[in-house]
């Protein structure tokens, strides 16, 4: 579409986030600040250089992973923009370099079809971005224009009127290759940083009465990030486009501007989303689906008609049609929930597969589980997965009903239609149709709580805690020689 390349500035040291980490590693709705520029041009199949230094192995491996195309090229020593693009001379093939910052993700297609007819129609020598913007605490370097010869200022140089020179520039910028090779050798250090500024092209062009064409793009377009602030401004501009897509879609936010949604998830039509819901990852929530209050979904898969009742945690799951999960339910790895089932009230349910109209209704840890169709659990059951070196299976087959307070130690198989009774350690298999009981005889002592309240209220000596009292009553009371 473009007879040009790229080049992506991505290596500075991020030092105004203060974090010690590269900004271009810091996600904004769940995708790395780099990713945003890198993808777009791959989208829009332009050959692309990124330029890496500080966290360089970093930056190389996230953007390896996306957008395996890309060329890189080491700054080892970060000395500004300019010197960041003379490192990438080696690789100039195209007629126009179009050169961006790696911390512009909001860039669209739009303004880049734009800056290249812009500098096409003139055969400008370098063409860049600017928006309009009078605030100087933002930190933009800006453009002024004195006696026909324009030049960016960066902002700590400007000590002009900011409504009279009320442009600002973006970062992004369209060279001709011919001039590019001419002139990148001619820029200077700048004593005050020992850098050397890109920005000194368009100077450099426009004394020599080479053409310069700028191209006018809104304000929130160019966006750099620079600090968490603005890391956070960007990221709710980037998610309120979002939820706007998905409200045209069909999809309705009981409090929109509570919500965290991230760039790859997708909903059906006619599903609500409630207040402060997060959907991270790659989630992806089918048609009439209900995500109730504060739940937090990621890279969970809802079919249509599936109830999330609210404070849920759902992550790498699956949840099957016309399903109800919750409140205060956990689900988690790759846990599969039937078609027609219920997962109720602080319920954990971790790395199982549950069939249709199963219900495990209050208060169960099911872990490492195979469970039927049409099961019931009790409250209370957990599944003991775990011996302490190894994970074991539970399989508990169709029409079994787990009585409450169950413990079912792993390995372990209950048969088609079996019970077991409340309060039950389960060891062994149970047979199909069978009632498995796993619990102590009761043995009621006659008359025995009256001389249990005279020993409580005994006087004893004080000091050592496990000469008082009630610790002493409860050992004799467990003691069934008594």
């Amino acid at each position: 579409m473009y007879n040009l390349q790229a080049i992506v500035l991505a290596a500075g040291k991020s030092t105004r986030f203060k974090t010690g980490k590269s900004k271009l590693l810091e996600t904004i709705c769940g995708q790395e600040t780099v990713l945003f520029s890198v993808k777009l041009l791959e989208s829009l199949h332009i050959p692309t250089t990124v330029v890496v230094g500080f966290q360089k192995e970093e930056v190389i491996n996230i953007i390896q992973e996306h957008v395996p195309t890309v060329n890189f090229v080491i700054q080892e020593e970060q000395k500004g923009t300019g010197h960041a693009v003379q490192c990438t001379k080696n690789n100039w093939i195209g007629d126009n370099i179009l050169i961006l910052n790696g911390d512009v993700p909001l860039i669209t297609q739009d303004i880049i079809q734009q800056l290249y007819e812009a500098h096409q129609s003139v055969e400008a020598a370098i063409s860049f971005v600017v928006a309009h913007n009078t605030d100087t605490s933002e930190g933009y370097g800006r453009v002024v224009t004195k006696d026909d010869i324009t030049s960016i200022v960066e902002a700590r140089d400007f000590k002009g009127d900011a409504t009279e020179h009320c442009c600002i520039n973006a970062g992004i910028y369209l060279i001709r290759r011919i001039f590019l090779e001419e002139y990148i050798n001619r820029l200077e250090q700048h004593e005050n940083k020992q850098e050397f500024y890109l920005t000194d092209l368009v100077q450099l062009a426009s004394t020599s009465k080479l053409p310069v064409k700028m191209v006018s793009a809104p304000f929130d377009r160019i966006r750099g990030i620079n600090t968490l602030k603005e890391l956070w401004t960007t990221e709710q501009i980037q998610r309120a486009e979002i939820i706007n897509h998905w409200m045209s879609q069909g999809v309705r936010f009981s409090l929109a501007q509570n919500v965290h949604i991230d760039l790859h998830v997708t909903i059906g039509a006619g599903s609500t989303i409630g207040s402060g819901v997060q959907l991270r990852g790659t989630t992806n929530i089918g048609n009439e689906c209900i995500i109730g209050d504060f739940t937090i979904i990621e890279n969970g898969v809802l079919a249509d008609n599936v109830t999330i009742l609210s404070h849920s945690v759902i992550a790498d799951s699956k949840i099957e049609s016309h399903t109800t999960v919750g409140p205060f339910a956990h689900i988690r790895e790759h846990a599969i929930i039937g078609t027609n089932s219920s997962i109720g009230n602080f319920v954990e349910v971790k790395k199982s597969v549950i069939g249709t109209k199963t219900k495990a209704k209050h208060l169960s840890y099911l872990g490492d589980a195979h469970i039927g169709n049409n099961v019931n659990i009790g409250a209370g059951t957990i599944t003991c997965n775990h011996n302490g070196s190894k994970k074991s299976i539970t399989t508990i087959h169709d029409d079994a009903y787990i009585g409450s307070n169950n413990s079912l130690v792993a390995p372990v198989t209950i048969g088609k239609g079996a019970y077991t009774a409340a309060g039950s350690v389960i060891t062994e298999n149970v047979p199909s149709q069978a009632l498995a009981i796993g619990r102590a005889r009761q043995v009621n002592k006659e008359g025995y709580a009256q001389k249990l309240r005279e020993k409580q209220n005994q006087k004893e000596p004080d000091g050592d805690p496990l000469t008082a009292a009630p610790f002493r009553a409860a050992v004799r009371a467990s003691d069934s020689s008594i």
